[in-house]
């Protein structure tokens, strides 16, 4: 056959390539922005794939090499994970490529030996393809929301997961290589490959309940966090009583002072007087921000570190006192747009930065904007931060576990995150 007749089928396998990987991956770029680079694999893969036809034998293997580099820097390129992590999904994915190519072909070698071989060729292909579009869609549905919510999160983890995908990638490769070379009949390789599927299901099982794993990991950094808040809060108001404590105490010496101004007739030194002591207490008051405890212990926390900043900070919440959101999930997406807008005020380094966040519950939607001073040189993709950290990645899970979306926007050095929560 051909390298003319072969063409479209590379077509079609480096389009299903970019498909997997934008629904697999999260992206780093705008969807142009991807669709650029997209085009460029593509026309690289195509390329490379063309010249391995038509050059055959050992030169072809260094090209099969160059082919899975090249998908690993589009992996790179595009995808805004941890390098472990996208190492782990990329040789994940290569693997049950050849996977189903290599059985595919030998099946179709074996059973429908009277098709020529375009015939042949083409029907894999599409076999390949459909296959391929078929695990992506259980992925998504059953394992992309688990893998996605540990983000960059136990990074030593993900390390010994690529090490077990690189074993059975280079398995795999290893046994194309023996196809390519018809070193044995196909009957005894696609037994192989069946072996070896069935082995690599088994062991993919244990690396998914590491992954869940990992993920109670994750939860339990929330659970700690949530510590962290209530123990700053119960700081706040043992300091609070403190100071309550020793107005009470010295209430008395007070009044003993307004008498004797009062003795004098002096009204103007007890009006300053009291005005003073009013603004002493009223520094000494707990604010309270919002009826809803949770919500209202977690800006208190912040409102200690934005102050201490010398950041203004400012809320409007309308939230009743019960909500059907969990206490931490509500600390996942709070403290990590607090902590986030925090850190962008730091680094911007401007004169009155500020912090607003404004909170209502809409029906049956919260909402929640956060304004904050930040870079005016912030980038966005599909409307988060570049590069996405941990707390944008929690903020997505929960916003992702309760069917709402994230946007984040920049304008005039102001960054603005809505989050929005369907209950």
């Amino acid at each position: 056959m051909s390298v003319p007749y072969q063409i479209p089928g590379l077509f079609l396998t480096a389009l299903c390539h970019v498909i997997v990987i934008y629904h697999m991956l999260e992206s780093r770029y705008a969807k142009r922005k991807f669709v650029l680079y997209s085009c460029l694999y593509i026309a690289s893969f195509v390329c490379m794939g063309g010249y391995a036809y038509a050059i055959r034998g050992v030169n072809a293997i260094f090209t099969y090499i160059g082919i899975a580099v090249c998908l690993f820097f589009f992996f790179c390129i595009v995808s805004q994970e941890c390098f472990s992590k996208k190492s782990f999904l990329f040789l994940t994915y290569f693997g049950l490529f050849s996977i189903i190519d290599n059985s595919l072909s030998l099946i179709i070698d074996l059973l429908l030996s009277q098709l020529s071989a375009p015939v042949r060729y083409y029907l894999a292909n599409v076999l390949r393809t459909a296959a391929l579009l078929l695990i992506l869609a259980l992925y998504k549905k059953y394992a992309a929301s688990v893998v996605r919510s540990i983000a960059d999160i136990g990074k030593g983890r993900w390390w010994k997961l690529v090490l077990i995908a690189l074993m059975f990638y280079l398995l795999q490769a290893a046994l194309t290589i023996l196809k390519a070379w018809s070193v044995m009949p196909k009957l005894s390789m696609f037994l192989i490959f069946v072996v070896v599927s069935f082995f690599m299901c088994a062991v993919y099982g244990v690396v998914f309940s590491n992954i869940s794993y990992m993920k109670k990991d994750a939860e339990a950094a929330l659970v700690r966090q949530n510590a962290e808040y209530l123990s700053a809060q119960i700081s706040t108001l043992q300091n609070a009583e403190k100071m309550h404590q020793r107005f009470r105490h010295d209430i008395r010496h007070h009044l003993k002072i307004i008498a004797e101004y009062a003795k004098a007739d002096d009204v103007s030194s007890i009006l300053a007087y009291v005005r003073e002591y009013s603004i002493e207490i009223s520094k000494a008051a707990v604010k309270q921000y919002s009826i809803n405890s949770m919500i209202n212990m977690i800006l208190s926390v912040y409102a200690g570190k934005v102050e201490e900043s010398g950041i203004k900070f400012s809320v409007r919440c309308n939230v009743p006192e019960k909500i059907t959101v969990k206490d931490i999930d509500l600390i996942a997406l709070f403290g990590n747009l607090l902590e986030n807008a925090l850190h962008g005020c730091q680094k911007a380094e401007k004169e009155n930065s500020y912090i607003e966040i404004y909170i209502r519950l809409d029906s049956d939607r919260l909402l929640i904007v956060c304004n904050n001073t930040c870079l005016d040189n912030l980038e966005l993709a599909d409307g988060l931060p570049v590069p996405k950290g941990i707390g944008i990645s929690s903020i997505l899970a929960v916003c992702q576990k309760y069917d709402g979306n994230l946007d984040y926007r920049v304008e005039n050095g102001i960054c603005s995150a809505c989050a929005v929560l369907n209950l």
